[in-house]
Order: C-alpha cells, then structure tokens, then sequence
C-alpha cells in the first residue's frame, strides 16, 4: 500500500513538472527574466514570505533546506498550491484590469531516519507574461504596435536537511535545476505609400542550469516553551548560459521574406543570494519572525541580443527585500474547530531587480509593497496529533515605478494549497 503510494505521487509530480508554469501578467516582465517569484511556499507565503527561521513539522520549506530536519520520523508530507491573482494597470492616463492564475507549487517531505530529512519538488523562479499595444495614425492609415511575451523559469529541486550533533544547530543543502523558456513577441508595422507592410519578430531564451542553495539554522530556548531560531542562506553565482533564437519576418502585400538567427551560449547569469532571518514563538502556539534578503543583480551578465534596449551597465539592480510575518494558532488540542484553525500575516518590501525603460527613454526600476493574510483549516483532524491542513492565503502587492510615465501596477491574489500530513513510516503489528 505505501509503496503504491509512492510511485503514485511520483508520477503525478513528473506529469505536473511538464505543465508547471509561472503565471503573472506585468509589463515589466519584457525585461530580463521577468517578475521574480520567490521560494516561500504553503503556510510561509501568508507569513510576509518569510523562511530563513521557519522550521516546521507539517510542512517543507525549501527557503531554507536546513528545515528539512524538523520533519518527524513516522510522517510524509505532500504539499500544492495554485492561486489566481486580479490586477490593474495604470500609467496615469488609462487603466486596464488583468485576471491570471495556474498551479503554482509541488513540495514533498520525507524522513530519511531521524534528524535527517529529504525534500524535493517542483517550484516557480520568475515568470513572463505581458501584452502591450499602441495605435498609431499617419494620414488616413492607422496601424498598430504589438508587444507580448510569456514563459518563465521553473525550478526542480532536491535537499537534505540533518540535525548536527550540536544540539539546536541544522544544516542543509537544496540541488536544483533551473529550466524554461523567456518567449517574446513583436509586431511592428511600417508605412509604405498606402498601405502597411508588417514586421514580426519571435524571440526565444532557452535557460537550464545548475543551482545550490546552503542553509542553516539554530534553535534557542528562551523560555520552558520558547524558541528563538536563526536562520540564514546562501546561494551561490551562477553563471550560465543560454541559447537563443529570433525568427524574423517581413510581410507585405504581394511576399513574406523571413530569416532565423540562432546563437548558442548567450550570457545569462544569476547573482548569489545571501538571506538571514529568525523565528521566535511557543511552540504550536504561535511565532513571529522576520527576513533580510541580497542579491547582488549589478554584478550579472546578460545579453544585449535580446533586444530590450538596455545593456549591462543599467539592466539590473542590487536587490534588498524585508519580510515580517507571524502566525497564531488558540489551541491544537481543543475541542472547538475554530481554536484549531491557524491565522497568518506579514508585509514585505523591495525593490526591482531590474530596470524598464519608459516612452521618454528614461531608465529606472520600481519598488515593490506586499501585505499577505492567511488561514490553516484544519483537516482529518487527530485532535492536534497528526494534522493535515487546507491553507487560504490572501495578498496584495503593489509596483510602484520610480518615475513618471511608467506603469503602475496594483495586485489582489488568492492561493490555495493542500497540506497532506500522512502517518507512512512504521512497520505495522501482525498478529
């Protein structure tokens, strides 16, 4: 039955990494590898996204592998999540409303004997999906300028995390593979006499690499039944490359010519990261924690063919984000469903890893804001013993550009996901 098991859910997390993709819907991500989407999953991206210090025992945490050890020697633990998100767009002359969503995560946790456990799925990276239009008029003739594009980065990952022999002290490490497809999509028509002759132009980025993530995290009782953790990360430079292709066509009234250029290892780098951050709470009570994230972006090659008017002097931007978040739980043992439900919150701030270029030419970024609220029902409830969860998380997050005449961008989302806690590893009695 539990091998059974297994091979079932390996199967379903091979079928879903094929179909796992990224999904927003901002301007913004026509420039490098398009919106960010960071590694907090489940009950973390209620919590402001924060991760570094969190460790628990019902769910993974990929931010920070050295949580992998907190998992209990008898549970298996299968976690997804899929969110929609609402959005509008304003540049201050018109708005437009956007709707998009998808699968979003696949985590699974595992004992492998105790104090060490293993951690592997399938997570997002960043994420492209954009549509930009302009109408232009010359003489009695009007035409239009298209620009889209879609795809992303999705990440599969594996880790481990051990419980040292230093009591309090874990450390961890996630290998992951970082694979996809940047897509971008121009139309551009041009006068000649009367009439209009169109020129398209597809543009593909195709990305895999190796990432490493190293964490650790330790654990200090302040109290009989107070915890403060610590916790921090880091994640090496990497500096990969990528094949690129662009299909070009003319089109007019009377041919089409078209030519493809395909270029193999394009510059396509990405920066180390260093994250620190702490937890302190009562243990299945409540905690509060806070995170401090870097990525050194400036020091990141990319490359000028894919045509986005910016080069490697004022592409990217060094990135900080802050993250506070908490979580209150009344009672795991309670008779009562509403003292068993877990409520969730947090803010974040940061700012763009990269820069757009406005109408005017100017060049900047723009800063992010977040607040997320959440709630853990509870489900196939042992009175506190061994629970499953379904998390409801609420977020809104708002780009706000730097200067005028660039987009500003206002975002209400809602995720769901499935926190299955199941009693796998033990060797039951025959009588």
């Amino acid at each position: 039955m539990i091998k059974s098991k297994k091979l079932f859910l390996v199967a379903l997390l091979a079928c879903i990494i094929g179909s796992l993709n990224a999904q927003t819907d901002s301007p913004y991500s026509r420039y490098g590898y398009g919106i960010l989407r960071d590694q907090a999953v489940g009950p973390s991206k209620a919590m402001g996204g924060i991760g570094y210090g969190l460790r628990s025992t019902q769910s993974a945490n990929p931010m920070n592998p050295a949580s992998y050890s907190s998992v209990d020697s008898l549970t298996f633990l299968f976690d997804i999540g899929v969110n929609v998100s609402f959005g509008k767009l304003d540049d201050g002359t018109t708005s437009e409303n956007k709707t998009n969503g998808g699968l979003d995560y696949i985590t699974i946790l595992v004992p492998l004997k105790k104090g060490l456990g293993l951690s592997f799925g399938v997570i997002p990276f960043s994420s492209i999906g954009y549509k930009l239009g302009t109408t232009e008029t010359n003489g009695s003739v009007s035409y239009t300028k298209t620009f889209s594009g879609s795809g992303g980065i999705s990440q599969v990952y594996a880790g481990l995390g051990y419980n040292t022999p230093l009591k309090g002290l874990s450390v961890g490490a996630n290998a992951s593979f970082l694979f996809g497809t940047l897509d971008h999509y121009r139309a551009l028509p041009a006068l000649s006499g009367t009439s209009t002759n169109t020129s398209l132009e597809y543009s593909e980025l195709s990305v895999k690499a190796a990432k490493f993530d190293i964490g650790i995290q330790y654990q200090i009782p302040v109290a009989k039944d107070r915890l403060l953790t610590l916790g921090a990360v880091y994640s090496p430079k990497i500096s990969m490359k990528a094949d690129y292709e662009n299909r070009h066509y003319e089109l007019a009234s009377n041919e089409t010519k078209g030519d493809t250029i395909s270029v193999k290892g394009v510059d396509a780098g990405i920066p180390n990261t260093i994250g620190a951050g702490f937890t302190f709470g009562r243990q299945n009570r409540w905690q509060f924690g806070a995170d401090v994230t870097y990525q050194n972006w400036s020091d990141v090659k990319y490359s000028k063919i894919m045509g986005d008017g910016l080069d490697n002097s004022n592409r990217f931007n060094d990135r900080w984000k802050y993250a506070v978040g908490g979580e209150f739980l009344l009672d795991p043992y309670g008779r009562s469903y509403f003292k068993r439900m877990k409520f969730r919150g947090g803010l974040n701030y940061s700012n763009s890893y990269l820069n757009a270029m406005n109408k005017d030419d100017v060049i900047d970024g723009y800063k992010e804001y977040g607040a997320t609220l959440g709630f853990g029902f509870p489900i196939w409830d042992n009175l506190g013993r061994r629970v499953s969860y379904l998390n409801l998380n609420f977020e809104y997050k708002k780009l706000k550009p730097n200067v005028s005449n660039m987009i500003d961008e206002q975002y209400f989302g809602i995720s769901v996901n499935v926190n299955i806690n199941e009693l796998w590893f033990f060797r039951r009695k025959v009588d």
